[in-house]
């Protein structure tokens, strides 16, 4: 293992992560949108 392999998984992981937590973060500001409005 290389500093410039660790680098690579490090940064496969992150954009995994930020794939991953964008749709939630979505979902969730829709839900939230959706919830307020519902009870305005």
């Amino acid at each position: 293992m290389t500093l410039a392999d660790i680098v690579l998984i490090t940064k496969k992981i992150a954009i995994g992560i930020v794939i991953f937590l964008i749709p939630l973060i979505v979902i969730s500001g829709a839900i939230w949108f959706v919830f307020n409005l519902l009870n305005n």
